[in-house]
Order: C-alpha cells, then structure tokens, then sequence
C-alpha cells in the first residue's frame, strides 16, 4: 500500500466538499473515502481546525495562486489574459463544484469567509492588471475585470454550470464589449 501525503488528503477533500458540501467534509468521512484510520488523519493534521486552514491555504494556493503564476509564463499582457481564461475554461467543469460548495460553507464560517474575500480580491485584482495593461484606463479594467469574475462565479452557480465553450464565448462577448479583442 502506497503512503498517503497530506497533499493526498487535502485532493480527496476537494472531491469531497464538492460531492457532499462542507458538512461532509469530516474525519470519518476523508477516512472512509481513504480508507485509511483517524490515526493516519492526525499523523498529517493536529486537529480538525488545523486540516480547515491547511485546506483553505490549498484552495488557495492551487485554485489562485498557482493558476495566476501559469498564466504568468511569458508573453504579452494579451497573450497572459488568453491563458488565464484558457485555463479557467478547461478546469471549469471540474471547479465548479468545490467553488460553490466553498462559497456556502463561506456563509456559514468566518475563517472561511476571510480566505474566499481573499481570494475574490486576488483573482480580480489580477485581472484588472492584465487588463489595465491592455486597455490602459484603470476603471475600464476593474469594470471588466469585476465583470469577467462575476460571470465565472455567475456560471459556477448555475444549474447546470456554464462551462467549456459556453463559458469561453461568455468571456469573449464581454472582451469585445470592452474592445479588448
């Protein structure tokens, strides 16, 4: 049997939190899906509270930071803006999910709020940069910036989700009303 990593966990917990909502998100239930002990559980994480924030750092981490450095890899501010959405688009339908079942466990607990707020913050400040850099006015490039988000965030919540090429011909509408492409 292969040892589990706490990056093993914290996978097995976005699935998780996406199929169940954050009350499922238990020990017995990552144990379980695991199949693995509350023992092995404790060996990665001291508590309860310390897998949350290790998870909310994850989700932050892997669903914010590491998607703006991969689109951060070369080129122009334009050609940055088509990666960043390329990658959004691709990863939507398995995103979506853990998104909104993280938003509403954000409206129930206040560290998690904090890490969503954060993360809202970060995801659209990125944006308005790249897209000041192309359009060179400031309030043009939060509006769309505030815009492009909210749409992703809109779609998410949708039943079902808006993703893949649907998604993508979303972001390009609003790209050209603003004349970015």
């Amino acid at each position: 049997m292969t040892r589990k990593t706490q990056r093993d966990w914290l996978d097995t917990a976005v699935h998780l939190l996406a199929e169940t909502g954050f009350t499922g998100l238990t020990i017995e239930a990552l144990t379980q899906r695991m199949s693995l002990t509350k023992g092995s559980f404790y060996h990665h994480f001291s508590s309860y509270q310390g897998f949350k924030t290790r998870f909310l750092q994850f989700y932050e981490g892997e669903g914010t930071l590491a998607v703006i450095e991969r689109a951060e890899k070369g080129g122009t501010p334009q050609e940055k803006l088509r990666r960043l959405l390329e990658i959004v688009v691709t990863f939507s339908e398995l995103s979506a999910r853990p998104e909104v079942a993280l938003r509403v466990w954000a409206l129930q607990d206040e560290e998690v709020r904090q890490v969503q707020q954060r993360v809202d913050e970060q995801r659209t400040g990125y944006l308005q940069a790249l897209l000041n850099q192309i359009v060179g006015d400031e309030a043009q490039a939060l509006k769309a910036a505030r815009l492009l988000y909210a749409t992703l965030v809109g779609a998410e919540q949708m039943q079902p989700p808006i993703t893949g090429a649907d998604l993508q011909k979303l972001f390009d509408e609003i790209l050209r009303f603003y004349g970015i492409i």
